[in-house]
């Protein structure tokens, strides 16, 4: 016998198939060899090795165990070398360990290359219950490509580290963990409404199933990069921000219940807040409560709100200070708000509205009952070129409306603008109900015509501003407006509009003008200075998208006015070219020329528009035509015209080329 088996070189043992609680071996062959060495050498090689559920997608091939037992139904192999195939992963060889037994099992994975980084992994099964243990550094982002859907989303540059905990009873999984770090990461939808590039970030996710539902915990630290969701992008600060939730997933209904969830950034702002989500017909936020606080307005829009802005009104916008809300939404509609600000200052580029140091508390519901008041106060407010002084507003805001509580003093213009009530509704299709009832108080002119880039006048405005009711696209005017400027009044009256807003906006209204000082008037105009008083109207005024369809007007010297009358040379050249007169030739060819003003009687036009056509006419018809002037002291000078009728374009282009020709001749 000696002999004979000093003659072996080995002895085999070939199985077919081997399994056991499903594990599959194929091509099992264990041979025992080196003999005559002090120590036979024991080898367990299998062709593969396919895992239980839920591993079932792996498979072990090209196995050598030199190191392993096979004994009371157990298989143990302590020192082994294996490959990988799978749908997602083809791995060059690495060492492993795996038992099988009756009630346990096991594998164990170390340094696996893959993906150009290394992962450990223990995968167990004990009495149909599973665990697994991954822990994977520097994975290149491709590795990760099979698991997110590539006709979705495309993976970029960057490396992963990931580490997997799961476990779970038969093929189903009921707790999870994962623990991820970023670092560089870039990557974009295919369609373009998500992309991130160079993110670096950790990630801890930590979930359990309770009663079949999901209960889980999160935490997302950004530490870098930038991030673009359609339309928004922003640009993450160097600071760390984070993000975190807890909540329940309830599999059977499609309802996610946000326990906990907030966003923050350390010294800018934080969002926290609750809530419940609906996934199905779609998804919706059911219900949900936030706050928020701001301690850095500034920093929040130039980091988070300045792409939402572009080509919105508010682009340009640029906002400091602080802001504290509470908020509550009811299937994705906002229900109640709260706001509490300090220290706001606005500014804008394109130099629409400015504030500075504002103060107050908003509240807001869709809710009906009794809303809460608002207050909001300021020390300068500018709109567009008009300063509005130190002011408070009280107020209610509702569902769609706003009203103010109490009369308000506006300061603006060396005046104020004084409101006894405004009340504005917004309705269906954008439209809006408001009215207005206020009064000017002592406005100065030299401020406002500066303020709206007007020719510059001297004196003060006021008047009564009675109420101006703008409801279902029309305005009308409840009673008169009078406006007290130049030592005389304005009045309106009659005033209405429909489509004011529309592409076809409709006009109608009359003036009564009452003894205006001229020399106010027109001491600051380059068509010429004149003295006296003026009176007139405008009556039947029609307009249609703020064009002139049909009106009579009339502008003159009363009779008994006794006030000086003097009118420049500037003023009658520019008068007789309205009426097609003849006055500058006149002038300059007789010793009027040397005379800067003239005195005259009565002065007045008037035009009748209809059809296209203004009808002209003056203060007396002479023999041909009519006096727009008519002269009277000395030097005395006439102004004639003689087209009654001239075409309303031909009338306006008239009065353009008087004011550019105008623009060189001013007589003080």
């Amino acid at each position: 016998m000696s002999s004979t088996v000093m003659a072996l070189d080995s002895v085999g043992l070939t199985i077919a198939t081997f399994e056991a609680e499903g594990w599959l071996l194929e091509g099992v062959d264990i041979r025992l060899s080196e003999f005559a060495a002090p120590s036979q050498n024991v080898v367990l090689s299998v062709q593969s090795l396919g895992l239980p559920a839920p591993f079932d997608e792996i498979t072990f091939v090209g196995i050598e165990c030199s190191d392993f037992s096979w004994r009371d139904d157990e298989i143990h192999c302590f020192k082994g070398r294996a490959k990988i195939n799978s749908a997602w992963l083809q791995s060059p060889a690495f060492d492993f360990r795996f038992s099988i037994g009756t009630h346990r099992s096991e594998v164990r994975i170390e340094r696996l290359k893959a993906g150009g980084g290394e992962i450990d992994v223990h995968a167990s099964v004990e009495d149909e219950r599973w665990t697994l243990q991954v822990n994977s550094r520097g994975l290149q982002s491709g590795a990760i490509k099979p698991f997110i859907d590539s006709d979705d989303f495309q993976i970029g540059a960057g490396r992963v580290d990931i580490d997997i905990s799961a476990e779970g009873p038969g093929i189903e999984l009921n707790k999870l963990s994962v623990y991820a770090r970023l670092k560089g990461l870039s990557g974009q939808a295919t369609d373009g409404s998500l992309a991130g590039e160079d993110i670096d970030a950790v990630w801890s996710f930590r979930a359990g199933s309770v009663t079949g539902n999901w209960q889980w915990l999160s935490r997302i630290e950004f530490a870098k990069g930038a991030l673009y969701l359609e339309p928004w992008f922003v640009e993450l600060p160097p600071e760390t921000v984070s993000i975190n939730s807890a909540g329940t997933w309830h599999v059977d209904s499609r309802r996610v219940d946000i326990v906990h969830v907030d966003f923050r950034h350390p010294g800018v702002f934080e969002v926290s807040g609750s809530g419940q989500v609906k996934m199905i017909p779609s998804l919706s936020l059911e219900q949900g409560r936030f706050f928020v606080h701001a301690e850095n307005l500034q920093s929040v829009f130039g980091t988070y709100l300045d792409s939402l802005l572009l080509g919105t009104p508010a682009e340009g916008m640029r906002l400091s200070g602080r802001l504290s809300a509470d908020t509550s939404i009811h299937n994705n509609t906002l229900l109640d708000l709260a706001v509490d600000i300090d220290g706001l200052n606005v500014s804008d580029s394109q130099s629409r509205l400015a504030l500075t140091d504002g103060i107050g508390s908003l509240h807001w519901s869709a809710r009906e009952g009794p809303a809460k008041p608002s207050v909001f106060a300021w020390q300068q407010l500018q709109l567009g070129n008009v300063p509005i002084d130190s002011a408070k507003i009280s107020f209610l805001t509702e569902a769609t409306s706003f009203r103010l509580l109490n009369k308000t003093r506006l300061p603006l213009l060396g005046g104020a603008l004084a409101i006894d009530r405004f009340d504005w509704t917004a309705r269906d299709n954008d439209e809006h109900d408001l009215f207005f009832i206020g009064e000017l108080e002592d406005i100065l002119l030299e401020e406002l015509t500066q303020a709206l880039d007007w020719t510059p006048m001297s004196g003060t405005i006021s008047g009564k501003i009675p109420g101006v009711d703008y409801r279902e696209n029309k305005l009308t005017l409840d009673g008169e407006l009078t406006i007290d400027v130049f030592d005389g009044r304005i009045a309106i009256s009659q005033l209405a509009s429909s489509g004011l807003f529309s592409e076809f906006s409709q006009v109608y209204g009359s003036i009564e003008i009452d003894n205006l000082d001229l020399e106010q008037l027109t001491s600051k105009f380059k068509f010429g200075g004149i003295e006296g008083r003026l009176s007139g109207f405008v009556r039947d005024l029609y307009l249609e998208n703020w064009q002139p369809v049909t009106f009579f007007a009339w502008l003159g010297t009363s009779d008994d006015d006794d006030s000086s009358r003097r009118i420049s040379q500037t003023a009658v050249e520019n008068l007789a070219s309205i009426g097609g007169g003849g006055a500058t030739d006149l002038i300059s060819r007789t010793f009027l020329g040397f005379f800067e003003t003239f005195g005259y009687e009565r002065l007045g036009i008037g035009c009748y528009l209809h059809n296209g056509v203004c009808q002209l006419t003056g203060v007396e018809p002479a023999e041909q035509g009519y006096y727009i002037v008519k002269g009277g002291g000395l030097p005395r000078i006439d102004v004639m015209g003689y087209n009654p009728r001239v075409d309303w374009n031909v009338l306006l282009e008239r009065l353009k080329r008087i004011t550019m020709a105008s623009d060189d001749m001013v007589i003080e």
